[in-house]
């Protein structure tokens, strides 16, 4: 039974209640009406009587007004007797009605509101410190303990104690890290982040909740969260320069921020940490590697040769500017490297590498392929705009040493690459 039936229930039962106080007082109301009138027929019936005994001779006038005054006191009593009861009865509907109310909230309360509520928060209570030993390290993947079958109950009420500690005693950097951990693992990555953080405030100097917290922010691979992870390893290694995870996590950073010089220093740091059967030695020798072979293709760029058809060089606007770039064949428009100048005697020559990238984790480095361009641009912007003049683009592989490009025109007056 699900909470929008038990409300229609009691909007129900509230509205029979009240048809049934309705129809109950109407009863009741012609009931006493019906005996209020009859009260007064026999009482102006008496009345009658009396005038005419008097009349007759039977009654002395004295002896009539006292019968009189005597019939108006009974009644009187009598039907204030009647409203007595009257208002006795519209009392007892009313309390039915409101005591069925009352039980059929109490029963919702039950079912559905807080008192569920209130029994899940003891039980979570009562269970943190019983589960906690048996779900977290197995969650959190730390200890040596054999495998335990854990059901998603237990799982959840270790949640909600946590949680509920941690409204009890929101100043625990190891509750928060801990909660941080169980939220990583359920992919709530959002809330994870709020915990880890509340825990770096809290206390900043604990290595572990530092190692987690840089490796959640690299495995979401933001470029914010790339920066912050920075941060924090910085953090790590100063307080202690010999840690194996933040040397790891350190060449991961500088690798993806294209730090080659980085990556390559805080992995070799981290080679010299490991004995020689380590079997991680492996993957590190080969990722230092990757990043030396990044380096030099960073440090060596590629050499563009620009030149320009005599058509095409009686075209050129006054004050016209030269962009040089590379981009992705597909996908991002944006130029991994480029180099703006004024124009000179063709042919030009340039060179360009991941130095002249607009973004530090996008460069040539990071792509497969280059799409190598020019355009002689009249407004100074590099967006295509009127009275441009581009060069036949050149789809090259990453790492290409030299590339040649010709800025034409075709024979209906357009430029090669429009």
């Amino acid at each position: 039974m699900s909470i929008w039936l038990f409300w229609c229930m009691l909007i129900a039962a509230v509205l029979s209640a009240g048809v049934m106080l309705l129809i109950s007082g109407r009863r009741q109301r012609e009931q006493q009406l019906t005996r209020l009138e009859v009260n007064r027929e026999l009482y102006e019936q008496r009345l009658t009587e009396l005038e005419q005994e008097v009349r007759d001779g039977y009654l002395t006038e004295q002896a009539a007004q006292r019968s009189r005054n005597e019939l108006d006191k009974r009644f009187v009593n009598e039907n204030s007797v009647l409203e007595q009861v009257h208002d006795q009865r519209v009392g007892t509907g009313i309390w039915l009605s409101a005591l069925l109310v009352m039980v059929l909230g109490a029963i919702g309360y039950g079912l559905f509101g807080s008192y569920g509520l209130q029994q899940q928060v003891i039980q979570a209570n009562q269970q943190l410190p019983l589960l906690g030993p048996k779900v977290l390290p197995q969650l959190m993947g730390i200890g040596g303990t054999e495998p335990v079958d854990i059901s998603a109950e237990e799982v959840d009420q270790v949640a909600l104690g946590l949680r509920l500690k941690l409204m009890r005693e929101p100043n625990d950097p190891v509750a928060w890290m801990i909660y941080a951990e169980l939220m990583s693992r359920f992919g709530q990555y959002e809330q994870a982040l709020e915990a880890y953080e509340k825990s770096y405030l809290l206390d900043d100097t604990r290595l572990s909740m530092l190692g987690s917290y840089a490796r959640l922010l690299v495995s979401l691979g933001e470029g914010e969260h790339i920066s912050r992870a920075a941060r924090l390893l910085q953090r790590m290694l100063a307080l202690d320069s010999a840690n194996l995870e933040g040397l790891s996590l350190l060449g991961v950073v500088a690798y993806q921020r294209g730090d080659w010089q980085q990556a390559i220093f805080a992995w070799n740091v981290l080679l010299q940490q490991l004995t020689d059967d380590d079997p991680r030695r492996a993957a590190i020798i080969g990722a230092i590697g990757d990043a030396e072979q990044q380096q030099r293709l960073a440090e060596q760029g590629v050499l563009i040769t620009v030149n320009i058809s005599a058509q095409a060089a009686a075209r050129v606007p006054d004050n016209a500017t030269l962009f040089v770039y590379i981009r992705a064949p597909s996908g991002n428009p944006m130029p991994a490297a480029v180099v703006r100048q004024a124009l000179s005697e063709f042919p030009i020559t340039v060179r360009l590498s991941n130095a002249n990238a607009m973004l530090d984790d996008y460069n040539l480095a990071s792509l497969d392929q280059w799409q190598v361009m020019a355009r002689i641009s009249a407004d100074e912007q590099i967006e295509a705009g009127p009275g441009d003049l581009d060069a036949q683009p050149q789809v090259v592989a990453a790492g290409t040493e030299a590339v040649s490009l010709m800025i034409d025109v075709t024979d209906d007056g357009d430029d090669s690459e429009r």
